[in-house]
């Protein structure tokens, strides 16, 4: 069989592949089937032939060779000495001999030979793909041919896959220096790797055309020289249909019922024992909710001080929102009732499709919605929070209305992220939880966010990746985009499978979070305090300033603190450059008593901040700003970093609120700045009352000036991170937006 001139696969040729495949007990396509696949698609492969055993290599193929065995049974060639590099022609009858013994040694049948010309010197590079049920293809490029699983120097991506995405993967390999041809080694043509990756995984690519039995993909190695990329090998696996991403979509939901809902529906509570469904109802009274409030009951008269009314049926007036705390199976009748009537449910009740025995109920369910036109959210959560409809299933909510909208898998992890991003300055829009998301998806969701001006930020807690990889095609496919920061839950390494190639084996969930939320430019982040830190920089800052520099500034009293501080931005990739000559003069040229450092991080006593009762700050600032400008390196962040304690105990009695003069100086001077610069605060105590007392009010008016506030250097580098990732995102995506409109009008123009 050759793979010299292959052509396009249909779809019959293809079963066929996969019927034949399913006959091997190695379950494969061949090597030669595969490579003439690849081909097929434009991938380049070795010029060979598939030889039966004792045929003679053909006159067309040119010294030195390499011979690969051909055995139904075998997976892992090299290791049963199944391959051989740098032959000639002349020695083929005796490696076939060769071969057969070594096979039978190891258990294997010869059945013939591959043949192939000897790809160019290169480097090895690995590409493969593997599939996941509902995300569909996860793609892997990393270094090291046969040493893949002890470098793993790996990235992924989720098909389909466009070449800046392929390119920002090889940018995360730490061996891509290497490939550049690091200490006079080949450079690798790159361009021809990421084309040949494209015609795999793009979205005209071979992966979209596979079957869904065709389950793992190796192309190990692939071999990089400075004028091709080769697939030297090509591994084919057919198993069980794995069925791809969910395409079935509901229709598009009005949510402004959910988002301002005037009458709710409470179904479950209790005329006699106050139960779940009663202290719901209690919220939404305590929290100054104005519209009215319907309790669904068969028999008592009033519940919680509101007449009640039998069941949805007998509703007088559509209902936008109701809350559902009744037993799972009674669930799907309670809502039947509400058609026509009814907008949105939720359904705080468990025991559906998180459990086993609930899968048929939570299909019941959800086809009983479906008919009677209503929206369902849930099931197995514990409700919706909107801050301006005073609506929540938290007792005392923070309520003050915001622009931060998040959507949380978890019920319970919902309530402490209103409570922790309320304590850390953030002002919700809302919080959903969605449970089982077995109707309102959070994909739908976050693209309800994207087309609501009231929303500018999006917070995401995420335990799947099948919903990861939807919210992922939302985002690429939106025609505007936000930040978005996403708390993931279940990034262990566990969620690696058994599996026969080194693609599958390294695709556990602890790469695939970091691999999506790269692929859609979303900030990642570890813990819920980092949750709220990245959530509240995002949501105080001015995101529409047009920054330009990635590097940060640190300001602030407390040469060992600030060394931490630029150990804490390291750690997310930010650094704190020295600067120019030219702005440490002007820094020094200040009035100011010796012993500072203003080479960055800035580091002054005490007695330096006092200077004009602390209006210093607007000169240091100024001079730092206007200085890195006119070296062309514009500082992206300024953090600044004071010790209330030690300020205000040494110089408040004489100069009074030097520390609130710094904040304010500072703000000034990034407003009157020719260089946008996000200014960042991290305001630390000395475990006083007093000044933790001093502290929550210098927070109050530095956020009041559109200045996020941070308790410690951690968390400020977190939310730098996090701004500059969001405004690389948020801009790269206006501009794809911009070039796809552009070029439809030139296409339109032409035409």
């Amino acid at each position: 069989m050759s793979v010299e001139t292959p052509q396009r696969s249909s779809e019959a040729s293809l079963s066929n592949l996969v019927a034949a495949a399913r006959s091997r007990d190695s379950g494969m396509f061949t090597e030669a089937e595969g490579k003439a696949l690849l081909a097929a698609h434009g991938i380049d492969v070795p010029a060979g032939v598939h030889l039966e055993l004792g045929q003679t290599c053909p006159d067309h193929l040119r010294d030195p060779l390499v011979v690969k065995a051909v055995s139904p049974t075998l997976v892992h060639k090299s290791d049963a000495g199944g391959v051989r590099v740098g032959v000639t022609s002349d020695e083929l009858p005796r490696i076939e001999n060769e071969m057969r013994v070594s096979l039978a040694e190891a258990g294997h049948e010869l059945t013939g030979l591959l043949v192939e010309e000897l790809a160019p010197a290169g480097h090895e590079v690995i590409v493969g793909a593997v599939r996941s049920p509902g995300i569909g293809w996860n793609v892997m490029v990393g270094l090291g041919g046969i040493l893949v699983e002890v470098f793993e120097d790996i990235a992924f991506g989720t098909a389909p896959l466009k070449k800046p995405q392929i390119a920002d993967m090889l940018g995360q390999l730490k061996g891509k220096k290497v490939l550049e041809g690091a200490r006079g080694e080949i450079a690798a043509n790159l361009p021809k790797l990421i084309d040949l990756i494209h015609r795999l995984a793009g979205p005209e690519g071979l992966l979209s055309e596979l079957p869904e039995e065709v389950i793992e993909i190796d192309l190990n190695p692939i071999i990089v020289s400075e004028t091709r990329a080769v697939a030297a090998d090509a591994r084919f696996l057919v198993g069980d249909a794995i069925p791809g991403p969910r395409t079935e979509v509901a229709a598009a939901s009005d949510f402004g019922p959910l988002f301002n809902p005037r009458r709710v529906a409470v179904l479950g509570a209790s005329g006699k024992k106050p139960n779940m469904a009663n202290r719901y109802i209690r919220n939404l009274q305590d929290n100054g909710f104005t519209g009215t409030i319907i309790p669904i009951h068969p028999a008592a008269e009033t519940i919680e001080g509101s007449p009640t009314v039998a069941n949805l049926g007998a509703v007088d007036e559509p209902v936008d929102y109701a809350y559902i705390a009744l037993p799972g199976s009674r669930v799907a009748e309670a809502l039947a009732a509400g058609a026509g009537k009814l907008h949105f449910a939720q359904v705080v009740s468990s025991g559906f499709g998180e459990v086993a025995e609930g899968i048929e109920l939570e299909a019941e369910l959800k086809a009983t919605v479906r008919a009677a036109g209503i929206r369902l959210i849930g099931p197995n959560c514990l409700g919706t929070h909107v801050s301006a409809a005073h609506l929540s299933f938290v007792p005392e909510a923070p309520l003050t209305p915001g622009s931060t909208a998040v959507i949380s898998q978890s019920g319970g992890l919902s309530v402490d992220i209103l409570r922790v991003g309320a304590a850390s300055g953030i002002d919700f829009h809302s919080v959903i939880s969605i449970g089982n998301s077995a109707d309102v998806s959070a994909a739908e969701l976050v693209r309800a966010h994207l087309d609501n001006d009231e929303v500018e930020v999006i917070g995401l807690y995420l335990e799947s990746l099948v919903i990861a990889a939807e919210v992922l095609r939302t985002l690429e496919a939106a025609p505007t985009r936000k930040p978005v920061v996403l708390l993931a839950g279940g990034r262990t390494a566990g969620g690696s499978r058994a599996a026969s190639s080194h693609t599958g084996a390294l695709a556990g969930n602890h790469r695939l979070w970091p691999a999506f939320a790269r692929q859609a430019g979303i900030t990642l982040v570890d813990s819920l305090s980092d949750f709220a830190s990245a959530l509240h920089a995002l949501s105080t800052l001015d995101l529409s300033k047009p920054i330009t520099g990635d590097d940060v500034v640190l300001f602030g009293n407390g040469g060992g603190a600030s060394v931490l501080a630029a150990d804490a931005l390291d750690r997310e990739g930010k650094a704190t450059p020295t600067f120019p000559d030219s702005i440490v003069d002007a820094l020094e040229d200040l009035d100011v008593p010796p012993g500072n450092g203003f080479a960055n991080p800035i580091d002054v006593p005490a007695g330096t901040l006092a200077v004009k009762g602390g209006d210093i700050a607007e000169d240091i600032v100024g001079l730092v700003l206007e200085g890195t400008e006119l070296a062309g390196s514009p500082a992206a962040t300024m953090i600044t970093h004071l010790n209330v304690g030690i300020i205000q105990r040494n110089l408040g009695e004489s100069l009074g609120d030097v520390t609130g003069r710094i904040i304010e100086s500072v703000a000034r001077a990034s407003t009157a700045s020719a260089t946008p610069t996000q200014q960042m605060l991290v305001l630390k105590g000395d475990g006083s009352d007093e000044t933790a007392a001093l502290i929550d009010d210098y927070t109050k008016r530095a956020r009041g000036l559109g200045i996020p506030v941070f308790p410690a250097f951690e968390d400020a580098a977190i939310a730098a991170r996090a701004v500059g990732e969001q405004h690389r995102a948020v801009t790269a995506h206006a501009e794809a937006a911009s070039h796809t409109k552009a070029t439809a009008h030139t296409k339109a123009t032409a035409s």
